[in-house]
């Protein structure tokens, strides 16, 4: 019994060296203030699930702290629901803000959907191939192939019209109907 407990303990502790920064890496690109969070959170969950780490685990730890991401920003969307209703008065925005949304990837970024936005940073930040990247968004490897080209598409001509109205057609529409799978 002692044994058995040592060897899953040494086992966490050789998957939590070998990949906390990575995943740390992952979550603070997507929010510093939360990321020593978000790693924590992934890997108390992964102690739970230690059984079900695959031979490749940064996908998975990934998908894990995406999910934990995403509870984080669920909670803080309803927090902040909830005092825009008692606020008397607006926030001014901050000047490093201000700054950011100058930037001609970050606005057509920010008029992307979350899930374009999330592929094309995991693919780009992240560096998963398309079998990780189905790994972390839960789908098929087609699946996230697809997906990954759509959302290039998208962002190319996002770039390439900043500022303008997007205008989707019918068959982007399918498309996007077939990226929910």
């Amino acid at each position: 019994m002692g044994d058995e407990r040592a060897e899953r303990e040494e086992r966490f502790r050789r998957l939590y060296h070998a990949r906390k920064s990575a995943v740390r890496a992952y979550a603070w690109r997507r929010g510093p203030d939360a990321a020593d969070d978000v790693v924590a959170e992934t890997f108390a969950i992964a102690w739970q699930q230690l059984e079900s780490v695959p031979a490749e685990p940064l996908p998975w730890l990934i998908a894990i702290a995406r999910n934990v991401r995403l509870n984080q920003q669920r909670a803080d969307r309803r927090r902040r629901e909830r005092e825009r209703r008692w606020a008397e008065g607006d926030v001014a925005p901050s000047f490093t803000g201000a700054v950011e949304e100058r930037s001609a990837l970050r606005s057509a970024l920010e008029h992307m959907s979350e899930r374009d936005c999330e592929i094309l940073l995991l693919a780009a930040w992240e560096r998963l191939d398309r079998a990780g990247l189905a790994t972390a968004l839960g789908c098929s490897k087609t699946a996230a192939t697809v997906r990954l080209f759509r959302a290039r598409k998208r962002l190319a001509a996002a770039l390439a019209n900043p500022g303008a109205e997007s205008r989707i057609s019918p068959t982007e529409t399918q498309g996007r109907l077939l990226d929910e799978c």
